[in-house]
């Protein structure tokens, strides 16, 4: 797996603790179903691909710094 999987995974998950966490400080009201359900998908996909993003760019910027090791064979 890749860097980005890796950080888009968890990334859904810091994004739907993000959402409970702003629930319990009573920035989101998450007492409808419909509409929690909508905002934990949202908080989720958003971390998702920010993550996701930042593990792209990070797990690139790695491997440009550190070639892989290509030996011949023989």
């Amino acid at each position: 797996m890749s860097a980005a999987s890796y950080a888009a995974e968890s990334g859904v998950v810091l994004g739907i603790v993000f959402v409970l966490l702003a629930q319990q400080f009573g920035y989101l009201a998450l007492a409808s179903l419909t509409t929690g359900i909508l905002d934990i998908v949202i908080g989720a996909v958003i971390g998702g691909v920010l993550f996701g993003l930042i593990g792209w760019a990070l797990g690139h910027r790695y491997l440009r710094n550190h070639p892989p090791d290509v030996t011949p064979p023989g």
